[in-house]
């Protein structure tokens, strides 16, 4: 095993070793458990997550994942999105809404020709719809986000209605099954939270 480099971001190290002649990433997690359950959720919304399983290294617990090395972070990336990675812009923004996740930002969605996305350390956490829109995330959404934002923080509304002030259109809901939820997460809390969620009828 060989570490080969170190990247930085927003709120994480992230370590690429080369072992067996495979490139990987290491991301130190306090929560795999939420990381594996997340990429199971995010499968229900269609949206593209790294292949991870827990590991220690150098006395560190976290998630290995596989390295894009043709692709970049989100953060990083220089050209406007086109309209399909738009699409799934959207629909990240709407999972992150869904499973409550406060930590969603540019550094942590990989982007070639389609964004995916990895680091779940922090979902199920309550709280209004905003919170979970990162105004960094916005600014790749559409460029007059902020001004967008403050016209629709005075108003009552539900975080449906005001996506659909953003532009997210009928196509870029997802129907998710109850069923489907509670055979995932095998947790009833979790499965509450998340079926409570799923309409998007909390107030933004």
């Amino acid at each position: 095993m060989e570490l080969i480099k170190t990247i930085k971001t927003i709120s994480n190290i992230i370590y690429i070793y080369k072992i067996d002649n495979d490139l990987l990433a290491f991301k130190p997690s306090k929560n795999i458990e939420k990381e594996i359950l997340a990429n199971k959720l995010a499968k229900l919304f269609n949206i593209d997550t790294l292949d991870i399983r827990p590991a220690e290294i150098n006395n560190k617990e976290g998630i290995l994942m596989p390295y894009l090395k043709d692709s970049s972070l989100l953060m990083l990336y220089k050209r406007e999105l086109d309209k399909k990675q738009i699409r799934q812009l959207k629909r990240i923004i709407l999972f992150d809404i869904w499973i409550g996740n406060k930590d969603r930002h540019t550094a942590n969605i990989f982007v070639n020709h389609n964004l995916t996305i990895f680091d779940h350390e922090k979902i199920f956490q309550g709280g209004n719809a905003r919170n979970f829109i990162k105004l960094d995330i916005g600014r790749k959404l559409d460029k007059d986000y902020v001004s967008i934002i403050e016209n629709l923080l005075d108003k009552d509304l539900t975080a449906m209605q005001a996506l659909k002030r953003l532009n997210f259109g009928k196509e870029d809901f997802v129907n998710i099954n109850d069923e489907d939820i509670k055979n995932i997460t095998q947790d009833e809390e979790i499965s509450n939270f998340l079926i409570s969620r799923k309409n998007f009828d909390i107030r933004f």
